[in-house]
């Protein structure tokens, strides 16, 4: 009599000794915007065509195997404490089809900017705030930036937005533009600080 010693893996039940042919298609790596590491929390990402989920191997990148090379697909990222991403994958167009990572602006890791509920250091410096329509209701997903700096952000579900600096020397008065816009109000952000821009309304 033989007996199978089954195991489990993220897609079904196999069993020992099965063989399984599974051909790379392509990869994704991501890293924390605001430390430059491996991103926090949980992390799920998928072909949003077909709902086909990644892997994720050892060194931290997603892979998708088995997947249609004549194809172009979005790349939908859905993280805990960063905000989603969605990516145009062209299969065709991977300099390596030997690597085929995905790359954004010529870089090999998409970078997560964290949401209001990310957990950042007791000194961090951060700018929070709200913002709201002229009715009073949360505005989502606006680009939320700081003029004259490389610094943005967006709106969550509650219209709420956080910040980070990082070369800041103590205080630094900036003017927030929220969709390219700026606005008319001034802040000033403090070194290890965490300062609020409190509500702001938009027409």
């Amino acid at each position: 009599m033989a007996f199978a010693r089954i195991y489990e893996t993220d897609i079904c039940t196999a069993y020992a000794g099965d063989i399984r042919s599974l051909k790379l298609s392509f990869a994704v790596g991501v890293i924390d915007d605001y430390t430059g590491q491996k991103p926090l929390g949980k992390i799920r990402m998928e072909i949003k065509e077909t709902g086909k989920k990644a892997f994720q191997n050892l060194s931290g990148y997603y892979f998708f195997t088995n997947v249609d090379a004549e194809e172009s697909y979005i790349l939908s990222i859905k993280p805990e404490l960063y905000f989603p991403e969605e990516i145009t994958v062209d299969m065709s167009a991977f300099s390596d089809p030997k690597k085929p990572v995905v790359e954004i602006n010529g870089k090999p890791k998409i970078a997560l900017k964290p949401n209001p509920r990310y957990p950042f250091p007791a000194n961090a410096t951060l700018l929070r705030g709200q913002i709201e329509s002229s009715s009073g209701k949360p505005v989502t997903g606006l680009r939320v930036g700081v003029e004259g700096k490389d610094i943005e952000n967006f709106t969550d579900s509650r219209g709420e937005f956080v910040l980070y600096f990082k070369n800041i020397v103590k205080t630094e008065e900036i003017t927030l533009k929220i969709d390219g816009e700026a606005v008319e109000n001034s802040f000033t952000v403090q070194e290890g600080k965490t300062v609020s821009a409190k509500k702001i309304s938009i027409q």
